[in-house]
């Protein structure tokens, strides 16, 4: 194994044993709490008539057996997230622990005049300090971690791969689904990116190889 590791350490070496450790010392209330904050349950409005999946969380009772909460830990078991979900989560780490759920429309023209959409209201889902901690251990993911393909060239950035099972099968292989979500500049964040392929086996590049390519073109463009 990866030997004795603290969270910085758990996150770079995506070490599913310590976070089913942590979750039963914090407790499943707590963090199914968060999943709510974050609306992982909840179809949300991009702009009229356009509306994400709702996704699924498990009951939280069900959460109280210990081999269910060590699944939702790590994202597995009956936890379905949307890519704009894991975006609000990701938009909390990079905004100093609150996010606004993302609209498609910037602006509305109406008889030649340009009106603003108002921004959604924030939801708080962390403090401040904390998603400053996140940001500099998802950093280490880039860094030394499993998230190496994704560090661009021209910014710094911060992130997490991931790889989520389908329950599907092609040739007695499962197919997986490829992620990753990340920012960038890593500590002071600009642009929140998220890479979701439905089948990794098909991927000339990687998510994290995408992502470095999206943040060093949108840097450059700068």
């Amino acid at each position: 194994g990866h030997g004795n590791l603290n969270l910085s350490g758990a996150l770079a070496l995506s070490c599913n044993t310590y976070f089913y450790n942590f979750s039963f010392d914090i407790g499943y209330e707590k963090i199914y709490k968060t999943a709510q904050n974050l609306s992982f349950n909840q179809s949300l409005k991009l702009c009229d008539g356009i509306y994400t999946a709702k996704g699924n969380l498990p009951k939280e009772e069900n959460l109280s057996n210990i081999a269910h909460l060590a699944n939702f830990s790590i994202g597995q078991g009956e936890l379905l997230l949307s890519p704009i979900s894991m975006l609000n989560l990701y938009c909390s780490i990079a905004g100093d622990g609150s996010y606004c759920v993302p609209s498609l429309i910037e602006a509305k023209i109406e008889n030649g005049s340009l009106t603003p959409i108002k921004e959604n209201s924030p939801t708080k889902v962390m403090k401040p300090k904390t998603a400053e901690m996140l940001r500099e251990y998802l950093m280490g993911v880039l860094e030394e971690g499993t998230g190496e393909k994704a560090k661009p060239k021209t910014v710094s950035a911060a992130g997490k791969t991931a790889t989520a099972q389908t329950g599907k099968f092609r040739g007695g292989k499962e197919i997986n689904e490829g992620w990753f979500c990340g920012f960038f500049p890593a500590l002071d964040p600009k642009y929140v990116v998220i890479v979701f392929s439905e089948d990794d086996s098909k991927q000339s590049l990687t998510c994290a190889e995408i992502f470095a390519n999206i943040a060093d073109d949108i840097t450059d463009l700068k």
